[in-house]
């Protein structure tokens, strides 16, 4: 039966082995990676660690049925070394199955009786305690006797195993990559603010002086690429003062649309040159509020015209009521 277990067994890993194997001897050969070696780690298959665990299992003639890790552990560990020493590229997946075949030896040479595999990988649920209430009996506790024959070590079979170390394995790659998604997206992301610090009320006056300079001859706007700077922090410093600036009604910012040319105005003097436009504008606003308000204590009347009818109804309700005395 053991025989036929372990041709199964040798079956499943020589497809897997064929191009791994030969690379690992031609580089036990050699100090160097050859042209041959760096082709193949380009274009050829990598040594998985299902292959080399396969391999052992078939080299060491352990049973799939119940394998014993500690054995199996440390020839994974010596393999990996011999890979390693033939310069032979060594994936991360190949380290993590190994780090995760030790986790589960020190856990079995610590605990024998084990449920599963991903109690161990991934630790175990946290069972919730109750509070059990005290209940006084009449008769005396019966004696516990242990159940014969006890509980023996559990066994682990080689598709467990594999299962839970690929399951183990995948949940990790794909923190992994949450984990290095995140951090891109947050250099992505980042923002280079300006790093010069300026007293505002300070840069306020600056720019409002500068305007009034500007506005001593005979124009009537100013673009705000004339009096920017080139660097983004010039510009953002002068652009914060004339938000300020045009809140104080100080001055007035124009555009007339998205990511167009920002132009710069007087106040007085935009009040002079668009009077009849601030005028429509200025009805436009009146009316919409007028008709606004308007909305607004018709659905007050409607609410006051629902809550007489509700009383009404009552009232009439009530009178009946005494009416015919019930």
């Amino acid at each position: 039966m053991e025989t036929l277990k372990n041709r199964s067994v040798s079956r499943r890993s020589n497809q897997e082995l064929n191009s791994s194997t030969n690379l690992i001897l031609e580089g036990e050969n050699t100090h160097k990676i050859g042209q041959e070696q760096v082709h193949g780690l380009l274009f050829g298959e990598q040594v998985s660690w299902q292959a080399i665990i396969y391999d052992l299992i078939n080299s060491e003639q352990l049973d799939p049925w119940d394998v014993d890790i500690t054995i199996l552990s440390n020839k994974y560990l010596e393999r990996v070394r011999e890979i390693e020493e033939a310069d032979f590229f060594v994936s991360s997946k190949v380290l993590l199955a190994a780090s995760l075949l030790l986790r589960i030896k020190s856990e079995i040479l610590l605990n024998r009786d084990i449920p599963s595999l991903d109690d161990i990988l991934f630790g175990r649920e946290e069972k919730k305690t109750y509070t059990q209430e005290r209940i006084e009996l009449d008769e005396e506790m019966p004696d516990l006797i242990p159940r014969t024959p006890l509980a023996r070590a559990r066994k682990v079979s080689l598709q467990e195993l594999m299962t839970a170390l690929g399951k183990a394995i995948h949940t990790e790659n794909r923190r992994i990559k949450k984990v290095v998604t995140a951090h891109q997206q947050e250099i992505e992301t980042a923002l280079s603010l300006p790093t010069r610090r300026f007293n505002l009320k300070d840069e306020i006056t600056r720019v409002y002086s500068k305007l009034k300079e500007l506005f001593s001859g005979e124009k009537e706007k100013i673009s705000f690429n004339e009096i920017s700077g080139k660097t983004k922090e010039e510009r953002v410093g002068t652009f914060v003062p004339l938000l300020h600036l045009d809140n104080q009604q100080k001055v007035f910012l124009e555009q007339e649309g998205h990511f167009q040319e920002i132009w710069v105005w007087m106040k007085k003097i935009y009040e002079e040159k668009n009077a009849a436009l601030l005028e429509i504008w200025r009805r436009e606003a009146e009316e919409a509020m007028a008709a606004e308000e308007l909305e607004e204590m018709e659905e007050d009347e409607g609410e006051e015209r629902k809550i007489f009818r509700k009383e009404s109804v009552d009232e009439n309700y009530l009178g009946l009521k005494k009416l015919f005395g019930e």
